[in-house]
């Protein structure tokens, strides 16, 4: 799924990505989260799953496991992708850019 958030504005993707490059997490894990989950990372399931990998006490392929068995959240996030998508749409269809001329305000 495409997301609108990345590391610049999403405080949780920013201490996931400082995990990635501290040797944390993977980034097979780092990506599963980043795609499966656009827009709430810090669902009470995912990120007590990402402190468990952190911590050590279960594998990443474990809780990516876990977390692909979840439907009710996936489904969640799903939906939202799509509400987001069918809102950008509409508004396309209903705004046009600012096209006028400034050369007619001057002369």
């Amino acid at each position: 799924m495409e997301t609108l958030h990345n590391t610049r504005n999403c405080n949780y993707r920013r201490f996931l990505h400082k995990k990635l490059k501290h040797g944390k997490i993977s980034g097979k894990f780092y990506k599963f989260l980043c795609r499966n989950f656009p827009y709430r990372l810090t669902a009470r399931s995912v990120s007590t799953l990402v402190g468990e990998v952190i911590h050590g006490r279960i594998t990443e392929e474990k809780a990516i496991f876990i977390l692909q068995k979840d439907d009710n959240e996936l489904r969640r996030q799903k939906e939202m992708m799509q509400s987001n998508w069918e809102c950008k749409k509409k508004i396309s269809k209903t705004t046009t850019p600012y096209t006028k001329s400034l050369k007619n305000k001057y002369e």
